[in-house]
């Protein structure tokens, strides 16, 4: 997932199969939202921030502020969280 326009997704999924699923899209959606040829939708966005938040909450110890980020991708900050910046 390096080479998509959603990087820091990677650290969260250990591959683009699972985000699908946390997502619930298909796989070649996925590639077309990652790549840029088409956008998440809202539905989607949400998912998978709720799902790095299970993620996150199921881990012995975590990162209170990477919480409150994946929360704020929740509530409709996705892009500016995880998408990657323009150089």
């Amino acid at each position: 997932m390096t080479d998509s326009q959603y990087p820091s997704l990677g650290r969260y999924f250990k591959n683009t199969t699972e985000l699908a699923h946390a997502g619930c899209m298909s796989t070649r959606r996925l590639y077309d939202c990652l790549h840029g040829i088409k956008t998440f939708t809202r539905a989607e966005k949400k998912a998978i921030a709720a799902n790095i938040q299970a993620k996150i909450l199921d881990k012995p110890s975590f990162d209170y502020d990477e919480l409150i980020q994946a929360h704020e991708a929740w509530k409709g900050k996705f892009d500016e969280i995880y998408k990657a910046k323009a150089s």
